[in-house]
């Protein structure tokens, strides 16, 4: 999931504070008929759903949140200083 891999790079480059929230949403697909006389059909699918949050502060984050995780120690944020090989 690329929200996931934005999350964890961003997480990676500066300390932030994450919440994952998942849910599941409700969608109904209405398709009407090009002719006359047909009748109007539903379509009702749950899809997936996932909320990412990321905090400088952390300030109004859950912090008791299942899906809440802290920042990252610092010896594991990489530094934006480009490194030669």
């Amino acid at each position: 999931n690329k929200a996931v891999t934005i999350a964890e790079i961003l997480k990676r480059k500066m300390p932030l504070h994450q919440n994952t929230i998942l849910s599941s949403c409700e969608i109904i697909d209405v398709f009407e008929p090009m002719e006359e006389g047909l009748d109007v059909v539903e379509s009702k699918r749950f899809v997936s759903c996932m909320k990412i949050t990321l905090s400088k502060s952390g300030a109004n984050m859950d912090t008791s949140s299942v899906g809440y995780q802290p920042p990252l120690p610092p010896d594991e944020i990489v530094s934006n200083v480009m490194q030669q090989v």
